[in-house]
């Protein structure tokens, strides 16, 4: 059961950021030049105008909810100040991992749409 309210949770998060990221399109240019896009740009050289914005911005926020959902599951399911520190440190590895997988995902994408690209013209 415990189970069900952390998905629902996760579902939460993600919609808000759906709402206020996603769907808004004046946000979703804005949400290009956040530190997350310059964090992906940065270390795994994406090429932001070959992505669509409403890939990058959805990508980006699936993770973050999900990201904030496993650190409020660890706080809650964990009793005192110990929670908040493994928390902390959770967080950090799945920064660290999460985005490490969506960059090269997105890297790889980016390739696949140049061979496309690159097919189509021959």
């Amino acid at each position: 059961m415990e189970y069900i309210y952390y998905v629902l949770l996760f579902i939460i998060i993600y919609l808000l950021y759906f709402v206020f990221v996603i769907a808004r399109k004046k946000t979703r240019e804005k949400f290009k030049k956040s530190n997350y896009v310059l964090y992906l740009v940065n270390m795994y050289k994406i090429d932001v105008a070959k992505i669509s914005a409403k890939t990058l911005a959805s990508s980006i926020c699936f993770v973050n909810a999900l990201i904030l959902t496993v650190c409020i599951f660890i706080i809650m399911n964990m009793k005192g100040i110990i929670s908040i520190v493994v928390a902390f440190i959770a967080m950090l590895l799945l920064l660290f991992l999460l985005y490490h997988i969506l960059g090269t995902i997105l890297k790889r994408r980016e390739k696949k749409d140049v061979v496309y690209d690159e097919r189509s013209k021959i």
